[in-house]
């Protein structure tokens, strides 16, 4: 996080992704790694928060049933079913391959209908799959020669 704020960013939050259905751990000696970290990081005084979106997104509600403010701690399965990509060996073709809702709540969040979103390490496609389903523009980086014809295939088809 020091690196960002040497460049002018602000952390204005630190999301956990709790996973619902982490790997077990097999060695018995350790707890279940099951949570990762989104770092929400801002530049200048212009970004954006769509707090009324978030919160008609939420799946929490109020004890009276009304509308409730999204917090920072996401309980979000792994990938699985028919959202995880597959190999020719039908196993999952990238490993940390990210849930389609995560990313839904991060580009609402922080995007309007008709803004660029853009994703340095694109990996499977699933930024560009949710902002495209959302109205938003997309740009994607990715290296990795399988993973660009994966995300490719899954983003035009």
């Amino acid at each position: 996080m020091i690196p960002l704020k040497k460049i002018g960013f602000r952390i204005n939050n630190l999301i956990t992704w709790q996973k619902t259905n982490a790997m077990p751990n097999m060695t018995k000696r350790v707890f279940t790694h099951s949570s990762e970290f989104v770092i929400w990081a801002v530049k200048g005084k212009k970004w954006i928060f769509n707090y009324e979106e978030l919160k008609k997104i939420n799946p929490d509600k109020q004890l009276d049933g009304n509308l409730k403010q999204m917090r920072d701690v996401w309980l979000l399965p792994l990938v699985q079913g028919k959202e995880r990509l597959k190999g020719s060996d039908k196993r999952a073709l990238h490993a940390t391959q990210k849930p389609e809702e995560m990313l839904r709540r991060i580009i609402i969040a922080s995007s309007n209908k008709g803004d660029i979103v853009l994703d340095p390490f694109l990996g499977s496609g699933t930024t560009a799959i949710v902002a495209k389903k959302l109205g938003r523009a997309w740009i994607g980086i990715e290296t990795e020669p399988i993973y660009i014809k994966a995300a490719k295939k899954r983003i035009y088809g």
